[in-house]
């Protein structure tokens, strides 16, 4: 076998050492679409699958949550009298909010996600957020706290969260675990 300094080219190694060229790679490609074919599945098919599993792990956090705060009267020292999920459009606007708990004075935001990426953060600060107000006008007088909920969140994600000042929830066990420090500011929207 080929030892990794005489690849000088860094490309990967066949099994028997030697660089894969554009023919094997292609063979590859066309052994695997055969492996589909020959198991009845195309590409199409295989995205319905991970589509359909996707959306469960959604649906099954969403329920964690929405459940655990039902369960609750208070957020981070803030009490609540309802708990709602939100959509509507408007003209050109819409939005939809998993779960928005809210009393006289406030409404916290809540955006939940099987598993939090940053990006899933950027998001709902960048154009989730700012939508919320214009869309649901009963809203318009209540400090607005925006918050992200995860079964699984990196350590990324986390502080990227506590940096927008967002509260950022999870799941201890069986119930639903606030990991912000007890000194956190969050930020109203």
């Amino acid at each position: 076998m080929a030892s990794e300094k005489n690849n000088e080219a860094n490309e990967p190694l066949s099994e028997y050492g030697q660089p894969n060229t554009a023919e094997k790679v292609w063979k590859m490609i066309q052994e695997t679409e055969n492996l589909f074919k020959e198991y009845g599945l195309n590409i199409d098919q295989l995205e319905r699958i991970y589509g359909s599993v996707s959306e469960n792990s959604q649906k099954v956090a969403e329920e964690f949550f929405k459940r655990g705060l039902e369960a609750r009267d208070s957020i981070f020292g803030i009490k609540y009298e309802q708990v709602d999920r939100l959509e509507r459009k408007r003209k050109n606007l819409q939005g939809e909010y998993d779960i928005v708990l809210h009393n006289g004075e406030y409404a916290i935001v809540i955006e939940v996600k099987f598993k939090l990426h940053p990006d899933d953060v950027d998001d709902f600060i960048e154009r989730k957020l700012p939508k919320f107000k214009p869309l649901f006008k009963e809203y318009a007088h209540k400090k607005v706290i925006g918050t992200v909920a995860a079964l699984t969140i990196p350590k990324e994600s986390y502080e990227k969260a506590k940096k927008y000042g967002l509260l950022v929830l999870s799941q201890a066990g069986e119930s639903i675990a606030v990991m912000n420090p007890d000194d956190f500011e969050w930020k109203e929207f």
